[in-house]
């Protein structure tokens, strides 16, 4: 089976990471983002959060504000015992990963003259 691209427990380095306000109390950014992307690198909510210096506790309310904002799971989780827990990112996840790196390169990508200019203009400035 081919790797999906939400695999990368990180995203790559870009000048414009946007956040996305999909309703007025709902939104999705890099943050939400780079946990989903370690939650499928890891398997695991507690090691994505260990990984990026956060509690359990924070990243589960971030997965269940995204569960409850996207209108369905975007993790699944399998409780713990004899054959170990889990959690992986369901079709909704993998999609909402992959939509939101689109959005990211094609920004990054129309945004790259400016980009350059603002980049020599902090060069010349130190």
């Amino acid at each position: 089976m081919a790797m999906p691209r939400s695999t990368p427990p990180t995203a790559p380095r870009r000048a414009i990471r946007p956040r996305v306000y999909l309703e007025p109390d709902a939104s999705v950014g890099p943050g939400k983002i780079d946990l989903l992307r370690r939650i499928d690198a890891t398997r695991s909510i507690s090691a994505a959060a260990r990984s990026m210096g956060m509690s359990y506790k924070r990243a589960w309310q971030l997965v269940d504000a995204l569960n409850r904002d996207i209108g369905a799971p975007v993790v699944a989780t399998a409780t713990g015992g004899r054959g170990g827990g889990g959690a992986s990112l369901t079709e909704r996840g993998r999609a909402l990963v992959d939509r939101y790196a689109a959005l990211e390169d094609r920004l990054n990508a129309a945004a790259a003259p400016e980009l350059a200019s603002l980049q020599a203009l902090v060069r010349r400035t130190r």
